[in-house]
């Protein structure tokens, strides 16, 4: 317990690419698979069974601290994880891609996906759902103050 305590004090590197979806872009991937929904304290999680078993998991987080160097605004797509045996059915991109046209379609709002600038497969899945590059982001974070901050904005 203390362990897990004192590595949140822990001097955290950062290095990370914001992509972002203003506007709906409809991608031509369909699956048989269907999204379910459900609220896991304050952030929203989106996944798939299949065979009764959960393949992948996205979730929607209203408010992530780090957009505040960006003076931006809303949800976050992020800790997503697909299972080994189901990479490679375009089920990532498919389920952010879908996350993003509810958050635009009902809130009329841009939506966010933070990753970490070295997770090519991620990074490629993120651009093949239709998000842009926003900003590259490098700093230092302890607890939740970010310091040494380098912002590259990618797309303007």
């Amino acid at each position: 317990m203390m362990k897990k305590i004192l590595r949140r004090f822990k001097l955290v590197f950062i290095d990370v690419l914001v992509y972002h979806m203003q506007d709906y872009k409809s991608i031509s991937i369909e699956n048989e698979y269907k999204i379910e929904k459900s609220t896991d304290g304050h952030k929203i999680c989106y996944f798939i069974k299949d065979n009764n078993k959960i393949v992948h998991k996205s979730f929607l987080i209203p408010k992530v601290y780090l957009m505040k160097s960006l003076n931006k605004k809303g949800p976050v797509i992020g800790d997503c994880v697909t299972v080994n045996s189901h990479r490679g059915q375009s089920i990532y991109p498919y389920v952010i891609n879908k996350i993003a046209q509810e958050v635009i379609n009902n809130d009329k709002t841009e939506v966010y996906v933070i990753v970490n600038s070295n997770n090519l497969n991620s990074i490629r899945g993120i651009e093949k759902a239709g998000f842009s590059k926003l900003a590259s982001i490098v700093a230092t974070r302890w607890l939740w103050f970010y310091f040494k901050r380098k912002i590259t904005y990618l797309n303007k």
